[in-house]
């Protein structure tokens, strides 16, 4: 699957992409965000989990860059 391809899924099929094929890489935690890192096929994937309601609230992709910094600086 490429980066194209998920993109196009519904938010449904991607947290079960993620869940099923991924590979768990780092979590992000502060007092207002609690995010997951995943490797999935060619790309990363974020999870961001929101505390309050319960649930997975967003799905991010990204390649590579900047959005690795916060995993690293832990």
């Amino acid at each position: 699957m490429t980066l194209e391809d998920f993109n196009k899924l519904d938010f449904d099929s991607k947290l079960y992409e993620v869940v099923d094929n991924g590979v768990f890489v780092d979590n992000y935690v502060t007092s207002r965000v609690r995010i997951n890192c995943y490797s999935l096929h060619k790309f990363f994937v974020e999870l961001e989990y929101d505390g309050d309601e319960n649930k997975i609230k967003d799905v991010r992709t990204f390649v590579d860059g900047n959005q690795l910094d916060k995993y690293i600086r832990k």
